[in-house]
């Protein structure tokens, strides 16, 4: 059973490039099965450090929030609020393949949506996802987001291109928010 405080949620520095690069680079047969692939580039020292301070530089400017999730000091995933801008802001979130079933995707959204609400003021969250990941489809509707515009062929997974549907979720406060 897994201990609510083997998690954590830390904001990607400079310093965890090498460990990122590892991570990255071990899950990326495993991302490429569900998400567009990145570029061969992003595969190497360089390519690591420049992601990583590109990340932060928007984090500058509150226009994302690029988390590494952590299980006992391990990377076991990305969490990620980007494209903040106007009251409204994206999710994002990739597990490694050996820590999927274990309420990590439903943690790090959690986290968002509480990152979104109180530290960036967001109105309102969205997501893409596949039509065929149900596993992170369910996980958006575990947090209260719920089916909105339909993207046929939106992304290019393994040399397929795939449909996808956007998730959306209205952060604003209501009375029975404030009861909770």
């Amino acid at each position: 059973m897994r201990h609510a405080n083997d998690l954590s949620f830390k904001l990607v520095t400079p310093e965890d490039a090498a460990e990122l690069l590892i991570f990255e680079t071990r899950e990326r047969d495993w991302f490429e099965q569900h998400i567009e692939a990145r570029s061969e580039h992003f595969y190497t020292p360089e390519g690591i450090a420049q992601h990583i301070i590109e990340c932060l530089a928007l984090n500058a400017r509150r226009r994302m929030s690029p988390l590494l999730i952590r299980d006992k000091g391990a990377i076991v995933g990305r969490a990620n609020l980007r494209d903040m801008h106007n009251g409204h802001g994206k999710v994002g979130y990739r597990i490694a393949e050996q820590a999927c079933g274990q309420g990590i995707a439903q943690r790090a959204l959690r986290h968002l949506i509480g990152e979104a609400r109180c530290v960036y003021r967001l109105s309102t969250l969205s997501a893409i996802v596949s039509i065929d990941n149900r596993a992170s489809q369910r996980v958006l509707e575990k947090g209260g987001f719920e089916v909105g515009e339909a993207l046929p062929e939106y992304s290019l997974v393994a040399d397929q291109k795939i449909d996808c549907v956007v998730y959306e979720k209205n952060m604003k406060i209501t009375t029975q928010d404030s009861a909770v």
